[in-house]
């Protein structure tokens, strides 16, 4: 449906509490839903509307409290599509992180291999179109053994020889990574309420596993500032070269 233009509807529900039932119109500006009924105009940005439910050419709009049906007009159904396409949209969960990639966060292996998990899962995410591959790709629980494992090899990494030492390093990486374990079961616990939602709620539980996984990349660039020192602290040992190998070099 273009922007500039209004179709005709007939709408009936309930809008800010006001109870309607008469002809008007709608039209998108900018992501934002507009609806006209009797010389008033109603707003709605897409990004409130808790769930939208397309049910034999009835578009039914779920805002808060409020329901609102539109009928009457063969351009409600790409209207539907158009919403829901754009509230299910990914936001840049990278914008806001500071050690991604700057001279701040010590670019190098160990970066790269710290983020690459949350970053493949992005990627592969925006591959996607619906919901559930979306969530699929940010599975908490991979997510979370990933981790673990990690902080695992770059304790080992290390202190190949010293046991003790190898251990308490992971111990103080998974400590300061402990937020992160936080954000990933919070995480999960989203997606799950995404998948248990209708679609008359759907959207709102979409926002509040967006926002969750927007903790989740916050509190790793968070993680990788607090490791840094540890792992800066802990080199990892340059190879022994083999006798043989260095008598050879003399010769």
């Amino acid at each position: 449906m273009a922007d500039k233009h209004r179709i005709p509807v007939r709408v009936f529900g309930t809008i800010r509490n006001t109870t309607l039932d008469s002809d008007g119109s709608v039209r998108v500006i900018d992501d934002v839903l507009s609806i006209v009924v009797q010389d008033r105009e109603y707003k709605a940005r897409f990004d409130r509307i808790d769930g939208v439910v397309w049910d034999d050419s009835v578009l039914r709009l779920h805002v808060g409290r409020d329901v609102v049906e539109l009928t009457g007009h063969p351009g409600l159904e790409p209207l539907a599509a158009q919403i829901l396409q754009t509230a299910l949209a990914l936001p840049e969960f990278t914008r806001t992180m500071r050690g991604l990639g700057s001279r701040r966060g010590t670019v190098g292996a160990d970066h790269d291999r710290f983020f690459a998990q949350l970053l493949a899962a992005r990627r592969a995410a925006e591959g996607f179109a619906e919901p559930e591959s979306r969530l699929t790709a940010f599975d908490a629980r991979r997510l979370s053994q990933a981790l673990t494992t990690l902080l695992g090899e770059l304790a080992a990494e290390r202190y190949p020889d010293s046991g003790p030492d190898r251990r308490a390093l992971e111990a103080e990486l998974l400590d300061h990574a402990e937020r992160v374990f936080a954000a990933l079961d919070a995480l999960g616990e989203a997606a799950d309420q995404v998948r248990a939602s209708t679609s008359a709620s759907r959207l709102a539980q979409w926002r509040a596993w967006t926002l969750n996984a927007q903790r989740l990349f916050e509190e790793a660039d968070r993680c990788w500032f607090a490791i840094m020192p540890a792992l800066s602290e802990a080199a990892v040992p340059a190879p022994r070269r083999r006798f043989w190998r260095r008598a050879t070099g003399r010769a």
